[in-house]
């Protein structure tokens, strides 16, 4: 499997893969909360090339504001 280009786990996981059989993938990491598919450019999906300044500690996570949870639609 893939390492996560921002925060270097090698937990990621498959999200979903395209329609169109081999178009694309789109990965996540359960660590840090990054998505990103097969075909984005080498800087976002090589974890050597992803910008520094982008880069997560996976032991600050516990730091940073929990998600909301999305409302339900309504009718």
């Amino acid at each position: 499997m893939n390492t996560c280009p921002r925060c270097d786990s090698n937990e990621t996981k498959i999200l979903c893969e395209s329609p169109v059989k081999g178009c694309w993938i789109m990965y996540v990491c359960p660590v840090c909360t990054f998505t990103w598919r097969s075909t984005e450019p080498e800087s976002i999906t090589n974890p050597e090339l992803y910008n520094p300044r982008f880069k997560v500690n996976p032991s600050d996570m516990s730091k940073y504001q929990i998600h909301p949870a999305i409302a339900l639609r309504r009718s």
